[in-house]
């Protein structure tokens, strides 16, 4: 066969070869014939021409069986054109009555070694016609003079016992080549069926078949690994008997997807094992080899799963724990807010009177000094405790906005005027660039306002002496984008993953020494996401960190349009 042919049809390369090998033979053989007779007759006249024609045609089918024409369109021309040369023979030699009509019984045995069912018929259907076409030729007196003759000496029955000895020996042949590829079959058959059965004896998965009402009609010996009973004993058991009620539907959902919908589906669920017990398995089914149109079979993979089900149990429980965990520091800190708030009000409000002197001089100058450093680090305690709160409130969704229409160039001088007396003493210059066309924003004026503020106060923080740091503001497609830049130390690529989660910080000595939980970042993120926005860092080691806010509802609503109500953001959100 050529390559391109053999590409064609991978799979009837050998029935292409035997096929080929067939017709070899029979164009030989036809061969032989012809120069037999002309040895021993003579020259032939035009009908024996067109049978020589007839005995080598098979050589021409033997050479397309290497082309790419189906196999099946090639066996019926073979078979056809040996009915019509028996029939054209047979009309040359006496029509019905000739000894060679026998050899059209020949055709459809034949055509039974060639290939199935329809193959048969046809070549059937071709003899049938063939001896119909002689009856009608005799009927109808069209058939030519009868070329058989012998010597006087030679009894007649010899014409007819020649043909069917001839023909008996063609047809042990048919027969003897039928049983050799029975046996053939048969062997296949039984090598598969035996690597099957070792295949399924020896896997560790239970490998069962299933009615289409899901009754077992198989099962492999790893039954009594996984379930603790023989496979005898589980032939005939229904799906009820083995599987957990509360899972029942689930396998009875994928058997019916694999039996009548012919897709393949899986199912976990609970067994009874012989001794009680239930055992979490995974079922993997898929359909059989579905005949006349009827619910098909169901071939099922059974494989135990309870190690991967504990994991997944104490996945959940360790979720939960840990949600729960959270829930209670959440409500510890919010239920914490008034007793802390109450006593450093009280401290801060205090030591502010004693700083002023409102009511007189303290007397002595050290004292005056520790009354500063009193209100100073109470209001930072306080700071540090509503940054907490509110982390606590975003984290536990309670946090919700209340927005507005305001003016952004007020509330950020606000936030350049918190942070002043700390730049100044850092000598570090503060600088705001607010345009017109941003002046009022719609937000929470808080909200704006914490982040600014935490957004510079870190920006103060970490910028040495003689650094800037500015506010911009500018209109973003959609909304407005709030900027701080400082020319400060700086962030490391390697620590701008973590920042922005509550309580990171940044490595490095000078950030060690400055105070702060590391929540100032992680407030701007989250009040940012429940604006609908977005927070973008960018920093540089020694050169500066600029940190982008974009609020992309923040454009005042033109007159006769309704802002939708203030968003509430979830945990996930927030994270």
């Amino acid at each position: 066969m050529t390559q391109k042919s053999i590409l064609a049809h991978p799979d009837e390369a050998p029935a292409r070869r035997r096929f080929a090998l067939l017709q070899a033979i029979k164009a030989g053989a036809g061969l032989l014939l012809a120069v037999a007779y002309l040895v021993l007759v003579g020259p032939p006249d035009l009908p024996v021409w067109i049978v020589f024609g007839g005995l080598v045609l098979p050589s021409c089918f033997a050479a397309l069986a290497f082309s790419a024409l189906p196999l099946s369109l090639l066996e019926s021309a073979s078979l056809t054109g040996f009915a019509a040369l028996i029939g054209y023979l047979a009309a040359l030699t006496g029509g019905v009555t000739s000894p060679l009509i026998i050899w059209l019984t020949l055709v459809p045995a034949e055509a039974a070694l060639a290939g199935g069912r329809p193959t048969v018929m046809r070549a059937g259907f071709a003899a049938a016609m063939a001896l119909v076409a002689v009856a009608a030729a005799q009927v109808l007196g069209a058939l030519p003079v009868t070329r058989l003759a012998l010597p006087a000496q030679l009894p007649v029955w010899l014409l007819y016992a020649a043909p069917a000895f001839a023909a008996i020996i063609q047809a042990a042949f048919i027969a003897a080549a039928a049983q050799d590829r029975q046996r053939e079959a048969d062997l296949a058959a039984a090598e598969g069926a035996a690597m099957y059965r070792f295949l399924a004896d020896n896997a560790m998965d239970l490998i069962t078949r299933h009615s289409a009402d899901g009754r077992i009609r198989f099962a492999s010996p790893a039954a009594r690994n996984l379930l603790g009973r023989a496979p005898d004993s589980l032939i005939g058991v229904t799906p009820a008997a083995l599987v957990h009620p509360d899972d029942l539907k689930s396998l009875q959902a994928a058997f019916v997807e694999a039996s009548y919908f012919g897709r393949a589906a899986t199912a976990e669920v609970r067994q009874r094992r012989a001794d009680g017990s239930f055992l979490w398995t995974e079922i993997r089914c898929r359909p059989a080899q579905r005949t006349n149109a009827e619910a098909a079979d169901i071939v099922a993979v059974t494989r135990d799963i309870s190690d991967r089900k504990a994991h997944e149990r104490d996945l959940i429980d360790a979720r939960d724990l840990a949600e729960q965990a959270n829930r209670a520091k959440s409500a510890f800190l919010a239920n914490m807010s008034h007793e802390l708030r109450t006593p450093l009000n009280a401290i801060i409000g205090f030591s502010e009177v004693m700083t002023q002197e409102i009511f007189g001089p303290v007397g002595v100058e050290r004292y005056s000094e520790y009354v500063r450093l009193i209100h100073e680090s109470g209001n930072h305690l306080l700071e540090l405790i509503n940054g907490v709160l509110d982390m606590s409130k975003i984290e536990a969704g309670k946090f919700e906005l209340a927005e507005e229409e305001f003016a952004l160039d007020d509330v950020a001088s606000q936030a350049l005027a918190y942070v002043k007396i700390q730049a100044d003493r850092k000598g570090v210059a503060l600088c705001m660039n607010v345009p017109i066309a941003c002046h009022r924003i719609h937000a929470d004026r808080r909200a704006v306002k914490q982040m600014l503020v935490n957004l510079l106060s870190n920006g103060v923080k970490f910028t040495p002496r003689g650094g800037s740091v500015s506010l911009h503001a500018s209109q973003a497609t959609p909304g407005i984008e709030l900027a701080v830049v400082d020319t400060g130390i700086g962030i490391d690529a390697a620590d701008l993953a973590r920042l922005g989660r509550p309580f990171e910080q940044a490595e490095g000595t000078h950030v060690r020494t400055q105070e702060g939980t590391g929540l100032g970042l992680a407030l701007v993120k989250a009040l940012a996401a429940m604006h609908g926005g977005q927070t973008v860092i960018e920093s540089e080691l020694g050169v500066g960190t600029t940190v982008r806010v974009l609020l992309p509802h923040a454009d005042p609503a033109p007159e006769g349009v309704q802002r939708l109500p203030s968003r509430r953001l979830r945990r996930d959100a927030a994270a």
